[in-house]
């Protein structure tokens, strides 16, 4: 079984003593027109100041929930408060909160041994002088009852936190292993649809080469510069591969991701690159790496073949819980057809088509010859019909939201 976390043992006994300071405000509303007596006030005194000097330092709350064990003096003091007071007395509703409070923090058998251990105490108390409490079913059976019965309560709302804990590990541990097995895959994907193919072309030439060497050293030329340029180009693609592995860094705001990658390509292509946000947002952490891999690749583009002296890339997120990220530049642009398909010779615009597929995201490339490209990438979350903004959403994602 496992012990109630910290900060939760700390809000209960929190609780717990916020009630007792109401009780007793009730019983002094309830004392009313009465005599305060020595012993009334001292009881009041006495229990008021514990409970304040608990809510006032962390320290003597964190002791508590550390050390159950302590709950002993509380019962003691409350005993103390009935067998002074009387049954009758309202000042003993204040003694009802520890008994709640045993039940939580406390596991079930040394619960019941409290609750005994409070109950039969009380029935002593009661018949001891110097008031003897006259017989009566609250005397004997009701009060008795009421502290078994919070006992009780308590055992149950803690063995309710314990299940939620178990639980809560189970979904993280889950969400770990599903992360890192998404993360294998698309490892695995990544390899196999570009430095995969390539290593594969260098073997199957290579295993060729010896035997045209001496049959045709100009065809082993030909095949042998052919190698020499897919060995640069399986480089090249494992240094791509490996830079947007280390750009995708789920422990970071999407939106300094963004920021970083648009202001590095301004630094090494020297073009500027103007980042907007509007209403920052986080993304699952597949989409959020082909989304990333997407946007590399627009830039790629950009700066490869449109001559464009200016670049806007912006994140928003749509009233319909629409995540779109956006690439526009002021270059030559291209005649991009009805289906925006890559140039003859190129494959950009279908490799960030296939990524967009493979998160069930929308991407639309428009351009003209002369006025730019604009590539669009749109993701709707599963739940967005409801309303719901998506996964993800942090407080430092939000703050960081506006104008780069």
């Amino acid at each position: 079984m496992t012990l109630p976390t910290r900060d939760f043992a700390g809000r209960v006994v929190g609780v717990a003593l916020v009630v007792r300071l109401a009780t007793i405000m009730i019983a002094l509303v309830g004392l009313v027109g009465q005599t305060m007596t020595g012993p009334l006030l001292a009881c009041i005194l006495v229990l008021s100041a514990a409970t304040f000097a608990m809510l006032m330092y962390a320290q003597i709350l964190d002791f508590v929930a550390r050390h159950p064990i302590s709950l002993v003096a509380d019962i003691l003091l409350s005993l103390t408060v009935v067998w002074v007071l009387g049954v009758e007395s309202p000042l003993v509703l204040a003694t009802f909160p520890v008994a709640l409070v045993v039940g939580v923090l406390t596991r079930p058998a040394v619960a019941v041994a409290g609750a005994v251990v409070l109950c039969a105490g009380y029935l002593v108390v009661v018949m001891v002088p110097p008031a003897p409490a006259p017989r009566g079913f609250m005397t004997e059976v009701g009060v008795p009852a009421l502290y078994a019965a919070l006992v009780a309560i308590g055992v149950a709302v803690r063995s309710a936190h314990e299940q939620q804990v178990v639980a809560a590990r189970a979904v993280s541990r889950a969400e770990q292993l599903t992360a890192a097995a998404d993360e294998r895959a698309r490892l695995a994907r990544e390899m196999h649809d570009s430095l995969g193919k390539t290593l594969h072309g260098i073997s199957l030439g290579a295993q060729g080469l010896a035997a045209w060497v001496d049959r045709d050293p100009e065809t082993a030329r030909r095949i042998a510069t052919a190698l020499a340029e897919g060995a640069e180009r399986a480089a090249r693609e494992a240094r791509e591969l490996l830079v947007r592995l280390r750009q995708d860094e789920p422990d970071r705001a999407l939106v300094e991701v963004l920021g970083d990658i648009c202001a590095s390509w301004q630094e090494r292509t020297g073009v500027r690159c103007q980042f907007t946000v509007h209403d920052a947002v986080d993304l699952p952490i597949d989409v959020r790496y082909e989304a990333l891999a997407v946007v590399t690749e627009a830039l790629e583009n950009v700066h490869r073949h449109a001559d464009a002296s200016c670049v806007r890339v912006s994140l928003a997120h749509d009233d319909d819980g629409t995540v779109r990220i956006r690439v526009r530049d002021d270059g030559n642009g291209f005649d991009a057809g009805t289906d925006a398909a890559s140039p003859p010779g190129h494959f950009g615009i279908t490799g960030m088509r296939e990524r967009a597929s493979e998160v069930d995201a929308r991407l639309r490339v428009r351009s003209a010859p002369g006025d730019g490209t604009t590539v669009e990438l749109a993701w709707e979350p599963p739940d967005a019909g409801d309303g719901r903004r998506p996964d993800g959403l942090s407080d430092r994602a939000r703050a960081l939201g506006g104008a780069r």
